[in-house]
């Protein structure tokens, strides 16, 4: 095999990859705006009733510490699943973060759906803020039946799922802020 017919190999399935990306990315679309979220909302939501619970599980801290979900047990969280590689997820944290050391009394934990601690810490350039966390089992994702990135759930203060985010959000709206405030 010549260099020039793997350079060509290389390059079509480069492009295959963003084709199927552009694909993932209209199916994700259609399938949030047929799932009869709160769209004529001034901040999309969907309000669920009897939404699963947070389990009994351990997130894990860029340190190695622990984060028994017990602990989040009688705050306001605001669960949020996200990715490096995820532009709309990039996009948004850092206002969502922002959110949770404003506001002290809802708390904002962002699970990384990556997959090691090295690409996270490139992406925040060395210091991973402490409320991002993982889940290396990957129990999270299956058990709130995260399908597209970025998810977010409100959760109460016994860990029930209360009002889910699906897709990006400006969370500097103050519109997100008066909906947050509402679900006490």
């Amino acid at each position: 095999m010549t260099a020039t017919s793997t350079r060509r190999r290389l390059l079509f399935a480069a492009v295959a990859l963003l084709v199927l990306q552009a694909l993932a990315v209209l199916v994700y679309r259609s399938v949030e705006n047929g799932r009869g979220a709160s769209s004529e909302a001034p901040f999309r939501h969907e309000v669920i009733k009897g939404g699963p619970i947070l389990p009994e599980i351990s997130l894990v801290r860029s340190n190695g510490t622990q984060l028994p979900a017990r602990d989040l047990r009688g705050q306001r969280v605001l669960l949020h699943f996200w990715a490096t590689w995820c532009p709309p997820c990039r996009e948004e944290l850092p206002a969502l973060l922002r959110l949770g050391q404003e506001h002290r009394h809802l708390r904002v934990i962002a699970v990384a759906v990556d997959r090691d601690w090295a690409t996270l810490r490139r992406f925040f350039g060395g210091t991973i803020p402490p409320d991002v966390v993982r889940d290396p089992s990957g129990l999270l994702v299956k058990h709130y039946r995260v399908g597209g990135l970025p998810d977010t759930y409100l959760l109460d203060r016994s860990g029930a799922a209360k009002v889910r985010f699906a897709g990006a959000r400006d969370w500097r709206n103050p519109s997100a802020r008066e909906l947050l405030a509402s679900q006490q």
